[in-house]
């Protein structure tokens, strides 16, 4: 069974699957939750300005990983949400003998869809004004929340958490201004050596589900549709999205 390697997108770090790498690994599944340059354990590092560049500092986790783990596959799936799902395909790009699968959530690519579906301004202000509202929960988690998911946009006890996090450590702005120009720079190639899953949800505030579908058309993969899901797909349907992915390599293994 190949490895699963789990991406996170802007200014998110390997905390915010918020349970869904504890839900693979008690499937059986070996997985690595490496960072991007800037956030979670590499915070203090600046976050580079192209995309490809963010794969040298995953791939010394995840070497690091197998080699931590010499019983983990080397073989590995791919699994990236918005920028994550970017940096999965440069990485799958640079090491096409290593990469079985890549599975992209509620990801983009500048030569596919246009900068306002990418990041979609008018829902951000939205989710600003319409945030959960409580003196004692983080104001950002707040809105983020709100802007990236569905079912826990008024979820007290998730705001709380993720609040907490923030106050322990999180992206500085300079780190996510730089990230944001790497991913709206980004521009994805072909390649025919692995496979490409597509996983849009129909409700992201984010990136308008118009980019999941230019991606699957792209890469001639069907588009995965979430129903009632927002940008942080696993956050709200994790089972679902989990399901999705096994189902997909089930298939193009068979």
């Amino acid at each position: 069974m190949a490895t699963w390697v789990l991406l996170r997108g802007l200014m998110r770090d390997s905390r915010h699957w918020y349970g869904f790498d504890a839900q693979l690994r008690d499937e059986g599944i070996d997985v690595l939750t490496p960072d991007a340059t800037g956030n979670g354990t590499l915070a203090s590092k600046p976050s580079h300005l192209t995309i490809g560049n963010y794969s040298d500092d995953i791939w010394q986790q995840i070497d690091k990983g197998l080699n931590d783990n010499p019983e983990f596959s080397r073989e590995l799936v791919i699994i990236g949400v918005s920028m994550g799902g970017m940096i999965a395909l440069e990485m799958a790009r640079q090491r096409h003998k290593q990469v079985r699968h890549v599975a992209l959530i509620n990801s983009s690519a500048g030569n596919l869809s246009p900068w306002y579906q990418r990041f979609q301004l008018r829902p951000l202000i939205n989710s600003i004004w319409h945030r959960h509202k409580a003196a004692n929960l983080s104001f950002i988690e707040s809105c983020v929340l709100n802007y990236t998911t569905v079912t826990k946009a008024d979820d007290e006890s998730v705001i709380s958490d993720w609040g907490n996090m923030r106050s322990q450590l999180h992206t500085s702005i300079i780190n996510g201004a730089r990230q944001i120009y790497a991913a709206a720079r980004y521009q994805c190639t072909w390649f025919g050596h692995c496979r490409v899953s597509v996983i849009g949800a129909n409700q992201d505030k984010l990136a308008n589900p118009k980019c999941s579908k230019a991606l699957a058309e792209f890469y001639h993969t069907p588009l995965l549709q979430v129903e009632q899901c927002g940008h942080d797909a696993t956050l709200d349907h994790p089972d679902q999205i989990r399901q999705l992915i096994q189902d997909t390599i089930s298939e193009s293994a068979s």
